[in-house]
């Protein structure tokens, strides 16, 4: 009967310690592909997405729903396997993991290519101009590229494979995580350890706020952790019991407090970052097939523009939504 008891009140505690998850249907959704897509990326504000497929390279303009997509043709896509946009919306990326090519948004030009020797590039990012580009590579070395000036300086910055990468915008600190179950912060100009974060297993997916004060590192086990990058300090872990939780892509609020991350399980999540709750979450829709998502962003609100805080997502199934943003503390 004590036992039982004991069970009783560690339930209702449970449920009402936990906060109640917001969830809603998608305000919006729009097939941008008519096959499972390579690659995907969405720019920080879900106004632009760039889908490789075997058809080719497309751009989107989210906001021009009629409008037909700007694209370049197959040979572009081949063997490409990540897409980037510039936070400024002034460029974009792709990478065949071997050599990565920087275009222009407005004229759809190449601007640059760039390979680093025989490394294999699993993770790239920039800052917010484009101009300068973090590679990290399977070797355990991570790359920064002026891409105005061509200058390439590389640093043994890992033991194993560097799974994950996520630059700063103004490109001065950046942030690795490794097979060798480390995620390290690091200046981009001397290639110095600013703090380095032990973690259980390897670390699949690292991101830095725009302002380079507060980070995510998640391992492939239950390390998921926010962290306070001025101090080194913990902030919260996510609050979550999930097991082998992955992160496709991930994007902080532009204050820092909530932290938005889409999966392979067609699952997007909302967390606070100073407590690591879950405060909303949205399943993605699918075509084909269990869809993963692979690109996350959020539309800030604007009193100039009067436009609504939204969320936006790209799956794997090629599939734009856009979500309601709910109301939070």
């Amino acid at each position: 009967m004590k036992i039982l008891i004991l069970l009783l009140i560690t339930f209702f505690t449970m449920s009402c310690s936990q906060q109640e998850v917001y969830s809603s249907e998608a305000i919006s959704k729009a097939s941008q592909s008519k096959y499972i897509i390579e690659a995907s990326a969405l720019s920080n504000d879900g106004q632009l997405t760039i889908v490789v497929n075997s058809d080719g390279v497309c751009l989107w303009k989210n906001k021009q729903e009629s409008s037909a997509p700007k694209c370049l043709p197959a040979s572009h896509a081949k063997h490409i396997e990540i897409a980037y946009i510039t936070k400024d919306k002034q460029f974009f990326y792709l990478s065949n993991r071997v050599s990565v090519k920087k275009y222009a948004i407005n004229n759809f030009q190449i601007v640059g290519e760039w390979q680093v020797a025989d490394n294999i590039i699993n993770d790239i990012s920039t800052s917010k101009n484009g101009q300068l580009l973090l590679l990290g590579f399977r070797s355990g070395k991570a790359s920064i590229i002026d891409t105005q000036s061509n200058k390439v300086t590389t640093y043994k910055k890992h033991r194993l494979d560097i799974n994950a990468v996520s630059l700063s915008e103004n490109g001065q600190i950046a942030f690795t995580g490794s097979s060798d179950k480390k995620a390290q912060l690091w200046n981009t100009s001397t290639g110095e350890a600013m703090h380095e974060f032990k973690h259980a297993s390897r670390v699949n997916h690292v991101d830095i706020s725009a302002d380079g004060l507060v980070g995510f590192s998640i391992d492939a086990v239950k390390d998921r952790k926010f962290w306070n990058l001025k101090t080194g300090e913990l902030i919260a872990d996510l609050d979550t019991y999930l097991k082998f939780m992955e992160v496709n892509d991930s994007v902080f609020s532009a204050d820092n407090s909530l932290f938005l991350t889409g999966s392979p399980r067609q699952v997007l999540q909302l967390w606070r970052v100073s407590d690591g709750a879950l405060v909303a979450q949205w399943e993605s829709s699918m075509q084909y097939g269990r869809a993963s998502v692979l690109s996350v962003a959020i539309h800030e609100a604007s009193s100039k523009t009067k436009s609504a805080q939204s969320i936006f997502s790209g799956n794997s199934d090629g599939v734009l939504e856009q979500w309601d943003f709910p109301a939070h503390k």
